[in-house]
């Protein structure tokens, strides 16, 4: 049986998963948080810029440089074009919310991933309500990235309906709904 979240007598969110499930999860959730590292722009060399401003963590301010576009159409989803008729305005934007938006991104990723250490064989991982909520955020993540992988663009197309035989994706295609299932078992359990 699959595993689906709960809500526990305490207020923590459970979920049992089987040792291969926790792997996956692992794997997957490891592969977000190198994707949302590889699309961060390099970190200033030591010697560039200002110290104090480092260490109040206030580096890049006065960068006037917007990020741009990612290439990768997973990153354009989850970082999609908040005017896209607009390109200045979506630069802008994109300028004082990217960084904010790809850290808490990793963040909820860490914390996905730092709580399956609690089970690397398997078992009860038990999820205090503002774990649950990362947890939440990082599934819908993945969903993100599954979905544009598999080609997904409509609510109600079938994934993978157009892939060839032998296609490789095609091996995604029940993750894409485990994680669906997972997300939609998860906000019932913190909706309780």
């Amino acid at each position: 049986m699959i595993a689906a979240f709960t809500r526990g007598p305490d207020g923590t969110v459970l979920v049992d998963l089987r040792a291969a499930e926790a792997r996956l999860l692992t794997d997957l959730f490891g592969d977000l948080l190198e994707l949302l590292t590889e699309q961060s722009p390099a970190a200033p060399r030591p010697d560039e810029g200002d110290p104090l401003a480092a260490q109040l963590g206030l580096d890049g301010l006065g960068d006037d440089t917007p990020p741009a576009r990612p290439d990768d159409p997973a990153l354009a989803r989850l970082f999609p074009d908040a005017y896209p008729d607009d390109p200045d305005a979506t630069a802008e934007f994109r300028r004082y919310t990217q960084a904010d938006l790809t850290t808490e991104r990793r963040r909820r990723a860490t914390l996905a991933l730092q709580s399956l250490e609690r089970i690397k064989g398997g078992g009860r991982l038990s999820l205090a309500p503002g774990e649950a909520t990362a947890w939440l955020g990082a599934l819908n993540d993945l969903r993100l990235v599954l979905g544009i992988r598999l080609e997904i663009t409509a609510d109600d197309q079938e994934p993978g309906q157009d892939f060839g035989p032998g296609d490789p994706r095609t091996a995604y295609v029940p993750v894409y709904y485990y994680l669906g299932f997972l997300q939609e078992t998860l906000v019932e359990a913190l909706s309780g």
